[in-house]
């Protein structure tokens, strides 16, 4: 597990060895501290190789929370005035981003399945693709 040292750190675990640490059951384990400041979405998302190239996001409305149920992908972590964190995720694995901490990923397999923990308020998007540049500020799909 990596700890976050800092407000603007990031931090990852994985749940099943979360869960094979407790030795006691009647006591949670306490993997650290989660700030929204506003309502939040709880939901899932499939994410195709052929869309990732180039896109961050930045959620100033609070931390997400992302779960990874299949797949495995790279993120990128790029605290204002920082130098970039990245985590290697894959199934089982979370991660918790922390409010205002730009961030991308680089997927390693065709696809990967994620649920989210996010602010339904304060999202950014936009790429750095040569190919695309220009679209700052893209919205956000939170259909069902």
């Amino acid at each position: 597990m990596k700890n976050a040292k800092s407000k603007t750190d990031g931090m990852s675990f994985n749940v099943a060895a979360a869960l094979d640490g407790i030795s006691d059951p009647r006591r949670p384990k306490l993997l650290g501290e989660y700030s929204v400041e506003r309502d939040a979405m709880l939901g899932v998302v499939r994410i195709g190789i052929e869309g990732t190239q180039g896109f961050w996001e930045r959620h100033d409305g609070g931390d997400e929370l992302l779960v990874v149920i299949a797949g495995s992908l790279t993120m990128t972590l790029r605290p204002e005035g920082a130098p970039d964190q990245t985590y290697d995720v894959g199934p089982g694995d979370a991660l918790l981003i922390p409010k205002g901490v730009a961030h991308s990923g680089k997927l390693h397999t065709d696809e990967v399945r994620i649920l989210f923990v996010t602010p339904r308020e304060g999202n950014d998007a936009w790429t750095d693709h040569p190919d695309l540049v220009g679209r700052h500020g893209a919205s956000f799909a939170t259909g069902a």
